[in-house]
C-alpha cells in the first residue's frame, strides 16, 4: 500500500513538474511520461502478486471449513430442553387418601436438517417417557430405587415446500392452531399433512393420520384413521396481531369399534350410534399493553356425532351423549419483562371430544372429560434459557358426583 501511495505522489509531482517546466521539449516530456508508466506497471505487478498470494492463503485455510459449514452446520438446527418438576395433587375426599406427590423429569432433544436448494427438511427428536401419547415425563424412582428412565423416538418426519404449499409425512408436531386443552402438547400426529399459507394471511391445513393399529379379526390387521382439516386467517392491525381458524376432525368407524371394546375409553358407548365428528373455532389476539405483551385466546367445539341412550357416553353418567357434547376455553397470557403470567377457564363436557388426546394433566384424578375449572401460570426467566414456573390447576366434575381436585406443578426449565 505504501508503494501505491508513493506512485500516486510521484505521478502528481511529475504532473506539476511538467507544468512548471514548460520549457522542456516535447520529446523530453514524452520520455518522462514513459518512465512513469513503467514505474506504475512495476508497482501494479507487485500489487497483483500480493493479491494472488492473499487469495492463495485464503484458499488454503478456508475452503474445507466453509464447505463443511454450508453443507452441514448451517443446515442443521439442534435444540432441546430439560425440565425438573415437583407435582402435588390434592383430592377433596372425606374418606381414603388419593393425594399424590412425585418428582419427574422431561428431557427432549431434536434436530432439523434443511436442504434449502431442494426445499425440503427432515426432523427427528428423542424424548423421555413411555408409549403414552400425552406424556414425555419420567417419574423418579417409580419402580425401583434410582431406576434409569426410557428415552424414545418423539417425532420423525420429512417436509417438502413448493411455493406456498407444504407436505409433511411421518410423525410430527401438531400442525393445527389450537389451545392447550384441545390437544395435548405432547401428542404427535402420525400420518400426512398438507398445508397452504399465502402472503395475504390465508391458510389451510388438512391431514390423514393412523390413529390406531388394531386387529379387525383373526389374522387381519388394519389401521384406524383420523381425518382433520382447518382453514383460517392471520392478520395485523397496527401493533395488534390476530388469528382466526375453523376446524373439523373425525375418527373413522373402526376406531370407535376398537375403543368401545372392554377396557377402551369408549367402552360405555353404543358403537352403532356414537361417533366422534368434532368441529371447532379458535382465535387469538396479540397486542402490547404498556410494557406488557398480551395474548387473549379462545376456542369452542362440539361433537356432532355424540349419540346414544342415557349413560352411553365416555364417562357414563345419567345424561344423553348429545346433552354433553360441547366445550370451550377462554384464556389470557401476559409477559412483563422476565415474568410470565397466565389464566384460563375451561369446560370440557364428557362427549365433546376424544378424551385420550386432550391435555392429560387437566383432569388427572377425575376423568379425561366431564371437567371444568381454572388454570393459573406464573413463571420467571432468570436468563434467556433458564426459567422457573408454577402451574395451578383447580378443577371439578361437571356431571358426575366426584371430589374436587387441586393440582400444583413446580418446574425448573433449561433450554438449549
Amino acid at each position: 500500500m505504501k508503494r501505491v501511495i508513493s506512485t500516486l505522489a510521484l505521478c502528481v509531482g511529475a504532473f506539476w513538474s511538467v507544468n512548471a517546466q514548460a520549457a522542456l521539449s516535447d520529446q523530453e516530456i514524452l520520455d518522462k511520461i514513459e518512465a512513469l508508466q513503467r514505474q506504475v506497471a512495476s508497482q501494479q505487478e507487485v500489487i497483483d502478486t500480493l493479491k494472488k498470494q492473499v487469495e492463495k492463503n485464503e484458499a488454503v485455510a478456508g475452503p474445507s471449513k466453509i464447505t463443511l459449514a454450508n453443507s452441514l452446520i448451517d443446515q442443521l438446527t439442534i435444540k432441546g430442553d430439560l425440565r425438573a418438576r415437583f407435582e402435588t395433587r390434592q383430592i377433596d375426599k372425606d374418606s381414603g387418601d388419593e393425594n399424590r406427590d412425585r418428582l419427574r423429569t422431561r428431557f427432549r432433544i431434536g434436530g432439523i436438517w434443511q436442504n434449502t436448494a431442494e426445499n425440503w427438511e427432515v426432523g427427528a427428536g428423542l424424548a423421555t417417557g413411555s408409549t403414552d401419547a400425552t406424556s414425555t415425563n419420567a417419574t423418579w424412582s417409580e419402580s425401583s430405587p434410582f431406576e434409569t428412565g426410557d428415552i424414545r423416538l418423539d417425532y420423525a418426519y420429512g417436509k417438502h415446500k413448493w411455493n406456498d404449499f407444504t407436505f409433511t409425512a411421518g410423525q410430527h408436531i401438531n400442525p393445527y392452531e389450537t389451545s392447550w386443552i384441545f390437544w395435548d402438547s405432547d401428542a404427535r400426529f402420525t400420518g400426512f399433512t398438507g398445508g397452504y399459507k399465502s402472503d395475504a394471511g390465508l391458510f389451510t391445513t388438512v391431514g390423514a393420520y393412523g390413529v390406531r393399529y388394531y386387529q379387525a379379526k383373526a389374522g387381519n390387521y388394519n389401521t384406524a384413521m383420523l381425518y382433520a382439516g382447518q382453514a383460517g386467517y392471520t392478520g395485523k392491525a397496527g401493533d395488534l396481531k390476530y388469528t382466526l381458524a375453523a376446524g373439523y376432525h373425525t375418527y373413522d368407524k373402526s376406531f370407535i369399534n376398537e375403543e368401545s371394546s372392554t377396557g377402551g375409553l369408549l367402552e360405555d358407548v353404543d358403537p352403532n350410534k356414537y361417533e366422534l365428528n368434532i368441529g371447532d373455532i379458535y382465535g387469538d389476539v396479540n397486542f402490547p399493553l404498556g410494557s406488557a405483551k398480551m395474548t387473549v385466546y379462545a376456542q369452542a367445539w362440539q361433537n356432532f356425532g355424540a349419540d346414544g341412550n342415557a349413560g352411553q357416553g365416555q364417562v357414563g353418567g345419567t345424561l344423553l351423549p348429545d346433552q354433553e357434547d360441547t366445550g370451550w376455553i377462554l384464556g389470557i397470557n401476559s409477559k412483563i419483562n422476565d415474568f410470565k403470567i397466565g389464566y384460563a377457564y375451561t369446560r370440557v363436557e364428557s362427549d365433546s371430544l376424544y378424551g385420550g388426546l386432550k391435555d392429560a394433566d387437566f383432569g388427572t384424578g377425575l376423568n379425561n372429560t366431564d371437567i371444568q375449572g381454572h388454570r393459573i401460570d406464573l413463571a420467571y426467566n432468570f436468563t434467556k434459557n433458564v426459567s422457573a414456573g408454577i402451574t395451578a390447576m383447580l378443577y371439578e366434575a361437571i356431571e358426575l358426583d366426584k371430589p374436587d381436585v387441586d393440582l400444583y406443578q413446580f418446574d425448573l426449565n433449561y433450554k438449549f
